[in-house]
């Protein structure tokens, strides 16, 4: 089984990465989905993983990507921040350009997880400023033999 860290919007701040580690367990990688996609580096060290990050409207000066499609163990990810493509359907409907399973995006500092027409829509939310009353969160994708399931996950 592999096990993937979701993060978004860590804008400098991830010190609270410690309140994850429990529900975490072993990570195999890190995707950071930008706004400070420089953190991606010591966020992965923390967790003793590699990682790929993408580029936020908060990262003027990263030479990460605007967004990055990720086949791994037979699902196709799209990653973007978000702030390039407005609205839940322009979302689905680049995935479906791109024959994704799902796309990965953050920007909104607010988790959700929903599977539309076979296409999941993964927002970790924010790992430092969340603008819901749920707190910092991120995502756990948990990927074994061509199926895939995703975890929100909260600060405790």
């Amino acid at each position: 089984m592999s096990r993937i860290a979701i993060v978004s919007d860590s804008h400098g701040r991830y010190d609270n990465l410690s309140a994850f580690r429990k529900q975490l367990g072993h990570i195999d990688a890190l995707w950071h989905l930008g706004d400070c996609a420089d953190d991606a580096p010591e966020i992965a060290r923390a967790l003793n993983c590699g990682y790929v990050c993408v580029r936020g409207n908060c990262d003027p000066f990263s030479d990460a990507p605007l967004k990055t499609i990720i086949d791994w163990h037979g699902k196709r990810f799209l990653l973007l921040h978000g702030h390039t493509v407005s609205g839940r359907l322009n979302l689905l409907y680049l995935a479906k350009e791109q024959r994704c399973d799902a796309v990965l995006f953050g920007h909104s500092h607010v988790a959700s997880v929903e599977c539309v027409e076979n296409i999941w829509l993964i927002n970790p939310g924010s790992l430092s400023r969340p603008r819901s009353s749920t707190g910092p969160s991120m995502a756990l994708l948990l990927l074994e033999d061509g199926e895939f399931e995703v975890r929100l996950l909260f600060a405790r």
